[in-house]
C-alpha cells in the first residue's frame, strides 16, 4: 500500500523531453482544458503544475504504488520548471566534498595568536 493520497496517478511525457510522475487531474483555466499534475518527490506530492493537452506526448496511467516506485530520487531528475519551485526543505543539504588536489588547502588557518587549532583567532587564548 502506498503512502501517497488517493487519486489518479500517471507517468506523463511532455514536450521538451520531460517526464513527470504524479497525481493528475483535468482542470479548466483561462477557457482551456489543462492537465494539473502534482509531481511525486521524496514520497510527497509537490505543488501542481499545469500542462496544456497539446504538449502531452504520452500519458501512462499507473497506480500510486508504481508512481511512488518510479519517482525521481534526486532533485536533478526533476524537470527545471518543477525544480524551480521546490520548497527549500525538499532540497538536499549542500555538501562540500573538496577535490583531492586541494588536500590541506581546505583546512582553516590556525589561531593567529597562539597557533592553536581554532581558526581566525576564535580560541580561548584571546580575552574578550
Amino acid at each position: 500500500m502506498s503512502a501517497l493520497p488517493p487519486g489518479e496517478y500517471a507517468i506523463v511525457e511532455v514536450l521538451g523531453h520531460r517526464t513527470i510522475i504524479g497525481r493528475v487531474e483535468e482542470v479548466e483555466r483561462f477557457g482551456a482544458k489543462l492537465m494539473s499534475i502534482e509531481a511525486v518527490f521524496n514520497g510527497e506530492l509537490l505543488d501542481a503544475v499545469m500542462i496544456g493537452g497539446s504538449s502531452i506526448y504520452q500519458f501512462t496511467p499507473c497506480s500510486a504504488e508504481v508512481a511512488e516506485a518510479r519517482q525521481p530520487k534526486e532533485d536533478w531528475q526533476l524537470p527545471p520548471s518543477i525544480r524551480a519551485v521546490l520548497p527549500v526543505a525538499a532540497l538536499p543539504a549542500p555538501a562540500f566534498d573538496p577535490p583531492a588536489f586541494m588536500g590541506e588547502a581546505v583546512k582553516p588557518p590556525p589561531c593567529a595568536s597562539c597557533g592553536g587549532p581554532e581558526p581566525f583567532g576564535e580560541c580561548e587564548c584571546i580575552p574578550f
